[in-house]
């Protein structure tokens, strides 16, 4: 696990380097992992060589994961979205069961004194090797929110025009003339005379009012999809080339043939 971390160093206990004026400090923000705070950042792991942050450290909340001390672990860089507005570090796509069992972060001590006689040793006793490092990339795959676009709901008015039947009562007059053929002795007199008669009809009266008719009711749900990512990795491949047929390929005595 040391190897690992060889050359690495916690940004706090370094002197000759600091976050980069137009980048965000995070350390002691947030670490948040879904809608939950389950930590604080308390520093960064860099690589003083590259010149570049290659873990977050992060100090857990001892009551989100019942501990009973203090315990910090280490992210990838990659691993993690920074979400500069709220000062919040989101762990991405990580359960919280995988949180506490990350690894903790081990640097290496300095070569001094006889461990490094002993390396100096080392390294005349195999003056005669050369060596060569064969190096090939790896996918490291991070996620972060990003706005996908929004759905808008509206309502507008539209004119309906509509016809309706409506049965309605109305008065006629009717006037019919009848002869008389047994008058009745009376006095008569003639003159002008005047009847009025009232013809009553109903009216239609039409009246609108607004009816609530349908609602929408409008959340949101969160869904988990399935994406492949695609990338082209390089990698180094070793060459050999014996021209001269002076390579030892399984390392056996070689046997000569001839007068002596």
């Amino acid at each position: 696990m040391a190897d690992t971390y060889a050359g690495l160093q916690r940004l706090s206990e370094t002197h000759d380097f600091a976050v980069a004026s137009d980048d965000p400090d995070i350390r002691g923000w947030d670490v948040v992992n879904n809608a939950s705070e389950i930590g604080k950042v308390s520093d960064l792991i860099v690589d003083p060589a590259a010149m570049k942050v290659r873990y977050v450290e992060v100090e857990l909340d001892r009551g989100a994961f019942n501990l009973h001390e203090q315990k910090r672990v280490i992210v990838p860089i990659g691993g993690v979205d920074i979400e500069a507005s709220a000062k919040h570090v989101r762990l991405a796509g990580m359960a919280l069961t995988d949180i506490p069992v990350l690894p903790q972060f081990q640097a290496t001590a300095p070569v001094t004194g006889s461990s490094r006689a002993a390396v100096d040793a080392g390294r005349k006793a195999h003056d005669d090797e050369a060596r060569l490092t064969r190096a090939e990339e790896e996918l490291r795959i991070g996620k972060r929110q990003a706005e996908a676009g929004e759905v808008r709901v509206s309502k507008h008015v539209e004119t309906e025009h509509v016809r309706q039947p409506v049965s309605v009562e109305r008065e006629r007059v009717r006037i019919e003339r009848r002869p008389v053929e047994h008058a009745i002795a009376r006095d008569v007199t003639i003159g002008q005379d005047e009847i009025r008669v009232p013809v009553i009809e109903e009216e239609v009266i039409v009246e609108k009012r607004p009816v609530v008719k349908e609602e929408l009711i409008i959340s949101k749900e969160r869904v988990r999809e399935s994406e492949t990512v695609e990338a082209d990795l390089r990698k180094e491949r070793f060459d050999v080339d014996d021209d001269a047929h002076v390579l030892d390929r399984d390392a056996q005595p070689r046997t000569r043939t001839g007068g002596r």
